[in-house]
């Protein structure tokens, strides 16, 4: 399995490529703002409000990987899909791009929150 597909479509590789760049946006961001961030941030939002919320800095890397795990898996599955089922191809890049975006948005969120 290659880690980086080749796309027959020009359109799924600018998606691909925008996911990867979502994607490493996030982990910057984190990095960028460690220094500012306090020692605990919320993260846990389905936990009762208050102490429950609450997770050291280093946790908000939880949101990158499973970003990078959602990437992986879907390109596992990729290499097993004919290049003629296009839709499938589609919707299984579209994904990672959507789940990163989400999750970036998540991420900013909580920056915003904690600082």
């Amino acid at each position: 399995m290659k880690f980086i597909p080749s796309f027959e479509s020009q359109g799924l590789k600018q998606i691909f490529q925008l996911a990867m760049v979502v994607w490493l946006i996030e982990v910057l961001l984190i990095i960028i703002v460690w220094t500012f961030l306090p020692p605990q941030v919320p993260l846990f939002y389905t936990h009762p409000w208050g102490e429950e919320q609450l997770v050291h800095p280093a946790n908000l890397f939880i949101l990158p990987v499973l970003g990078l795990l959602v990437f992986l898996i879907n390109l596992s599955i990729l290499s097993f899909v004919p290049k003629e089922e296009k839709l499938i191809n589609q919707i299984l890049v579209s994904l990672i791009l959507v789940f990163n975006f989400l999750s970036l948005i998540t991420l900013i969120q909580i920056i915003r929150l904690a600082l």
